[in-house]
Formats: C-alpha cells, sequence, structure tokens
C-alpha cells in the first residue's frame, strides 16, 4: 500500500474537503459492504433474488442522500438519485453497489429466517454498531457534518471496521469453501488436473 502525505485532502462533495482517516473509512466500509452482498448472494435461495414484494422504496433509499456519511460514501453518484424510485430499478433491484442505507443489511424481512443466515445477520449488525456514538451520542448515519468527527473517534471507527472486515472475509472464504465442497465442478468441462 502506498502511503500519502499527511497533508492529503481529497475534495468529495460540493467542493467540500475530508480528512485522509476519512477517506479510509470509506474505503473500508465499501470493502464491507461487497463482502455482506456477496455472502447474501452465496446463500441457497437467496429471497431477495426471487421476491415479488420488494421492500426497496424510496423513503428507504432516501437516507443515502440525507446522510452526510452515506453521500461522502457515494461521492458522485448522488447525483444520479431518483427521487421516484430512489435506487431501485423494477425486475433489477438496486443499483448500488455501496453507499446504501445500512438498513439494506438488516435482512429483516421473514424469508431470511426460514434459512440458516445466523452469521450474516450478525455481521450485518456488527457493521451497523460500529458507527454508533460517532458523534456527540449520535450514530454516524444521522451526525449533519461528519468533519466534525473527532480523530480520536475516527481511528477507532476505522479499527473496528478492519476487525470487521476481517471476520466478515473469514466468513466469506468458509462459504466459498462449503460452496466449492457441494459442488466441485460447477461448469461442465470443468476439471482440475485434468
Amino acid at each position: 500500500m502506498i502511503e500519502i502525505q499527511e497533508s492529503w485532502r481529497t475534495q468529495s462533495i460540493a467542493g467540500r474537503e475530508f480528512s485522509k482517516q476519512l477517506h479510509r473509512i470509506r474505503d473500508v466500509h465499501i470493502e464491507l459492504e461487497y463482502i455482506l452482498q456477496s455472502l447474501a448472494e452465496l446463500q441457497n435461495n437467496n429471497p431477495c433474488s426471487m421476491c415479488t414484494n420488494v421492500c426497496c422504496k424510496e423513503e428507504i433509499c432516501r437516507e443515502s442522500v440525507d446522510s452526510d456519511f452515506l453521500r461522502f460514501i457515494l461521492g458522485p453518484l448522488v447525483n444520479s438519485y431518483s427521487s421516484n424510485q430512489g435506487w431501485h430499478i423494477a425486475d433489477a433491484g438496486c443499483r448500488l453497489n455501496y453507499g446504501r442505507p445500512l438498513v439494506c443489511y438488516e435482512y429483516y424481512c421473514g424469508d431470511f429466517d426460514i434459512q440458516n443466515w445466523t452469521q450474516l445477520k450478525q455481521l450485518a449488525q456488527a457493521f451497523k454498531m460500529v458507527y454508533s456514538n460517532a458523534f456527540a451520542g449520535q450514530h454516524i448515519l444521522a451526525v449533519e457534518d461528519i468533519a466534525r468527527i473527532s480523530k480520536n473517534k475516527l481511528r477507532n471507527i476505522h479499527a473496528k471496521l478492519l476487525t470487521l472486515r476481517g471476520v466478515a472475509e473469514q466468513e466469506l472464504q468458509r462459504s466459498l469453501r462449503a460452496l466449492w465442497l457441494l459442488n466441485p465442478f460447477p461448469h461442465p468441462g470443468c476439471r482440475l488436473g485434468g
């Protein structure tokens, strides 16, 4: 990894500058979102992919543009928000790969309870909890100006995110191994050492 000079700043939203620590948090946050989405996609009979009663609603999506933190995560993508559909596209699902409201990782739909999604739900809950009490007792999603969060709080959040990423990566590797053991040759003609 290339170490960036301490004076480095990046303009992300409407000419605002954010600290290097916030950018580090952004990077790990995005990685965690990808891991959680990958874990959900690996589950057998993923309810979201077959859902006929989509829980995505514009009022849920709106948090991604109302929250200073999620606007920061989204960067210029925030300009693509639809005030009618939010981020949802009919028959295609969410068009966001990252910067989703954290409720999107709650898996509160009853269809998830049918399967054993305990580890995924625990990871999603931990992801949300990392950001509690970020500034003046508020969750980071409620902080109006994330640049006001202290360096110490940001360091703690980053450290917790790194730990959580490690746990999530291990769970993803475990899930991939289990899937491979169930179906070691998923493609016709695919033979190892053959």
